[in-house]
């Protein structure tokens, strides 16, 4: 039998064109998916490693205007799609099938449920299983993810990696025979990253086929099948030198702080947490941030890092403690949020960057060096929605820098950046931080951290101690 016959999964195809687009995002790529493979397709954000992913879990094409050609091959049925003609696939049925856990993890749930195991049971009421059962299997699956403690959390309140996580096993719960997982370790600590790997080697031996899209080679990576490089749209295997390129790189460090510079931002004893939960989620913080620093926040998904910074924006109050802000006069607190979706919502990109601006002052004629020192002169009359992941992290960071913050926060900000979005991301945090501003940031991505922290705060749940 061939591998071909073997597939649970075929792709031959030869064309894939967006409506409107000047462009073919893809083109000539043939992919055969075995029960328990694992296939692995790195690319720069736009390469349309996501735009492949929808294809193969029948999400594309969408719109009467996509162009698809393409012969598509699953459970022993074969669907021949033509230039916008195509029969269209049933996505309810093809998603029982073929699964995809999106980059913003958050599109998988519904947004509907009060809890997390609740969301989770979402799936298997849906198919009939027994409650009893139900029960049985979500557990089952939160000891092997460690997801008990969030089990009665409401979906809405939970930080970006602990909603990766719980979109992960709601994927798994539903057991398709295909999983598409786009960036599942991003914004992940190490323990959820390691139960995820090892989820992931467990829905291989149970027959899973997998297929990995992400920036650069990680754990996951290790035991694929196959690495494909996804490049001008074709995906093409992977030599040493390419591999090698495609771990991520540290970017330098800048100079470090004087000892007597001013202190922008202190945290004194602060309790910080929300509305209507009884135990703040952080306790007795204390944390001084000078003039000319960057500090990083690390720490588990939910030991608070995300609180700190909305405390420090100004955006929580502390239940005990003290939070001062102790800029200069007219200095700035800007915020960048994990998920960009959350700050973009203008026309264009200009426009989403000149957002608030005075008409007539120094602010607005900001906005094009900001744009393109961003490199994001060229999309300044783009849709920021039409923008490929990382540079619409760029966006959103330019809506940020182009208020000259003295402080600048920054929530998981090299998520879903490319090489080129990383550089520019650390020339950004320099030019803060040699005009005499600080920078307080929260990631799980140790190499950035090492290289760009003075100093690195590691958090833990209800506290905080230094290290």
């Amino acid at each position: 039998m061939s591998a071909r016959d073997n597939a649970v999964l075929g792709l031959e195809l030869e064309r894939f064109r967006y409506s409107g687009a000047g462009g073919d995002t893809l083109g000539g790529i043939n992919l055969s998916l075995a029960p328990g493979s694992l296939t692995v397709i790195v690319g720069d954000s736009g390469s349309g490693k996501s735009t492949l992913g929808a294809v193969l879990a029948g999400m594309l094409p969408r719109h009467d205007g996509d162009e698809l050609e393409a012969t598509l091959r699953l459970a022993g049925e074969t669907i021949r799609h033509t230039i916008g003609t195509g029969p269209r696939i049933d996505p309810v049925g093809w998603a029982r099938q073929v699964g995809m856990l999106p980059q913003d993890a958050r599109h998988y749930l519904s947004g509907v449920r009060e809890t997390v195991e609740e969301e989770l049971a979402l799936g298997l009421e849906n198919i009939g299983v027994p409650r009893a059962q139900m029960r049985e299997r979500i557990a089952a699956l939160a000891d092997r993810l460690g997801l008990h403690a969030l089990l009665p959390r409401n979906p809405a309140k939970l930080s970006g990696g602990q909603e990766r996580l719980v979109a992960l096993a709601a994927l798994a719960l539903d057991a398709p025979g295909v999983l598409v997982l786009d960036e599942p370790l991003a914004g992940l600590d190490s323990a959820a990253a390691a139960h995820v790997a090892a989820l992931v080697g467990r829905l291989r031996t149970g027959g899973a086929a997998l297929v990995l899209l992400t920036r650069s080679l990680d754990q996951l990576a290790a035991g694929a099948d196959r690495v494909l490089f996804l490049r001008g749209g074709s995906c093409h295997p992977a030599d040493t030198a390419e591999a090698a390129g495609a771990m991520p790189k540290a970017p330098a460090t800048h100079r470090i702080p004087r000892t007597d510079a001013a202190v922008l931002l202190e945290f004194a004893g602060a309790d910080l947490g929300y509305p209507g939960y009884a135990d703040p989620v952080v306790a007795g913080l204390d944390l001084r941030v000078k003039a000319g620093e960057c500090i990083a926040l690390a720490g588990a998904n939910g030991s608070g890092k995300t609180t700190v910074l909305k405390a420090a924006a100004g955006l929580l109050r502390p239940g005990a403690g003290r939070v001062w802000n102790r800029t200069s006069a007219g200095g700035a607190v800007g915020l960048l949020l994990q998920n960009p979706s959350d700050q973009l919502f203008e026309r264009t990109v200009r426009r989403e960057v000149a957002f608030g601006l005075p008409r007539r002052g120094p602010e607005r004629t900001r906005v094009p060096a900001v744009l393109a020192s961003l490199g994001l002169d060229a999309h300044a009359e783009t849709h920021p929605y039409e923008l490929p992941a990382s540079a619409r992290r760029l966006v959103a960071l330019a809506t940020v820098l182009v208020r000259e913050p003295q402080v600048l926060l920054l929530d998981e900000p090299t998520e879903a950046l490319d090489a080129d979005g990383l550089a520019r991301l650390q020339a950004a945090l320099g030019a803060v931080l040699d005009r005499g501003g600080a920078v307080l940031l929260a990631t799980h991505d140790e190499a950035f951290m090492a290289a760009t922290a003075h100093r690195v705060h590691r958090m833990e749940a209800a506290g905080a101690t230094r290290a």
